[in-house]
């Protein structure tokens, strides 16, 4: 198992390196090379039980998001020397800073390894966004967002942003989340949908009243990436000003299937949606949602149609963003592009 832990270290490593994020993936290598088992932290991360990379229990991010809390929270100056906005450290000057921020910290950063990481990507709504332009300009409906793996349920408020898409500028100008990925293929076509409803579900869906909660989500951004940081910030604030939004606790397939079993309003699309969320669900519940869609899908009609909208990794593949409509049951891929919706390659059309 400690063999696999490494691994998992190194394997975040090169992930974050080919994310934009140079730092924590110099991180990711002191952390994998520095654990030992002289403190709890390291015992509890070099025997861990579960699968510890990223399609397990993620827990290189879990200790990553630890040290970031330390740091935010102003508890630990040498780890803070070392941390942006100060430039790259070298390898020596992190382990030491580690090694001494672990020593110091132990019980505290033991009791984050609990917290399965968070970061409720917003960049995601750039592509989940002219997905739902593309349901609204289809069936001519305001929309009932439903979204899967929700955590703090950001992406429930994809329409409380703004947009630049290859060149079209949409949503809502002058928000304070404005979303420009790189893009390539023509500008999405459709108009600004309505939102007329929101709910979410997760395992562990955050509390935005929480201040805990909030930093703990904002925690597990990497150091590094200021822009996220800042898109972050930006979007707990709307949903906070917004109101709170219904996020149910419990497994993703037993919330579509209640979801999914009321009665649905004639004149609103019902839209499904979901963004890196369906690798970490286990195969019988993304079968579960399938098969509820599709029964769903066989009642619907032009009065009252269901979509289903999903950004998730293809099988072979990077992550590409689907669109599914009922009646029907027409699916399309509408886009691909990186996990963090930095650069979109928009293929468009309808379903």
């Amino acid at each position: 198992m400690e063999d696999q832990v490494r691994n998992a270290f190194a394997d975040q490593a090169t992930w974050c390196d080919r994310l934009g994020s140079p730092f924590t993936a110099r991180l990711m290598v002191v952390l994998g090379a520095a654990l030992d088992r002289d403190t709890r932290t390291g015992r509890a991360v070099l025997d861990w039980t579960g699968r510890p990379d990223a399609l397990g229990d993620s827990v290189p991010l879990r200790l990553a998001g630890a040290l970031h809390a330390l740091v935010r929270a102003g508890r630990d100056a040498g780890l803070a020397a070392v941390y942006p906005p100060h430039p790259l450290p070298d390898v020596a000057a992190l382990d030491a800073a580690v090694r001494a921020a672990i020593r110091a910290h132990d019980d505290a950063i033991v009791g984050w390894l609990g917290f399965f990481p968070q970061t409720n990507e917003v960049a995601r709504s750039g592509l989940l966004y002219p997905g739902l332009m593309t349901v609204a300009h289809r069936f001519g409906l305001p929309l009932s967002l439903y979204e899967v793996g929700a955590s703090a349920g950001l992406n429930l408020f994809a329409d409380r942003f703004a947009y630049d898409l290859g060149g079209r500028r949409c949503g809502a100008a002058g928000s304070a989340v404005r979303l420009a990925p790189a893009w390539e293929g023509d500008a999405p076509a459709g108009e600004d949908p309505v939102v007329v409803g929101r709910r979410g579900c997760d395992l562990a869906p955050v509390d935005l009243g929480d201040p805990a909660a909030r930093d703990r989500l904002v925690a597990y951004v990497w150091a590094d990436q200021t822009e996220r940081l800042a898109r972050l910030e930006a979007a707990i604030e709307i949903a906070r000003d917004a109101g709170p939004v219904r996020l149910d606790r419990g497994d993703a397939a037993a919330c579509v299937e209640a979801w999914l079993a009321e009665p649905a309003a004639p004149g609103v699309v019902r839209v499904l949606m979901h963004s890196i969320a369906f690798q970490y669900f286990p195969e019988m519940s993304r079968l579960r949602i399938a098969e509820a869609m599709a029964r769903a899908g066989a009642q619907a009609t032009r009065e009252a149609p269901l979509a289903w909208l999903g950004f998730e990794q293809a099988d072979g593949g990077g992550p590409e963003l689907r669109l599914t409509l009922w009646p029907g049951g027409a699916s399309v891929r509408l886009a691909r592009a990186d996990a963090h919706g930095r650069r979109v390659i928009w293929e468009g059309g309808p379903a």
